[in-house]
């Protein structure tokens, strides 16, 4: 059975940007996989970036979101979500966005969650945090 993967925002953002080629290249390996999990978290997040910092047409984004539903399983956020991302957020002093997707990502019984911007290889619960850009030899 294949592991259920979990993306954070920063896994679109590197895909999306030319700031860092090596980011650029596994991020859009990562996207390419089309059984990852992602919440309207990370959908309102990527959009907001793409809009006023990338320079992303209006046109862009829509099909970036229409993408997004159909290459993933996307998750709302509920009110166990948020419960849940208080308990994350108070245990591990995480911030509270990071803790909502954390939570998300439990929620939707995901093995990992790949992400820049939390601690590598931290277990919360069932869920690993993998950093994708780390260097697995380190």
């Amino acid at each position: 059975m294949k592991d259920k993967i979990f993306l954070d925002s920063n896994i679109f953002l590197y895909a999306f940007s030319n700031q860092d080629m090596i980011k650029k290249d596994i991020s859009s390996k990562l996207l390419l996989d089309d059984n990852h999990t992602i919440s309207i978290q990370v959908i309102n997040e990527v959009s907001n970036i793409m809009l006023k910092k990338l320079k992303f047409t209006n046109s862009e984004i829509k099909e970036f979101i229409k993408d997004s539903y159909n290459r993933y399983s996307v998750i709302n956020i509920s009110e166990d979500i948020f419960l849940k991302a208080c308990d994350i957020r108070k245990n591990y002093n995480i911030s509270y966005y990071d803790s909502l997707i954390i939570s998300s990502a439990i929620e939707s019984n995901c093995d990992f969650l790949y992400s820049e911007d939390m601690q590598h290889n931290q277990q919360i619960e069932k869920l690993k945090i993998i950093n994708p850009f780390i260097d697995p030899k380190e």
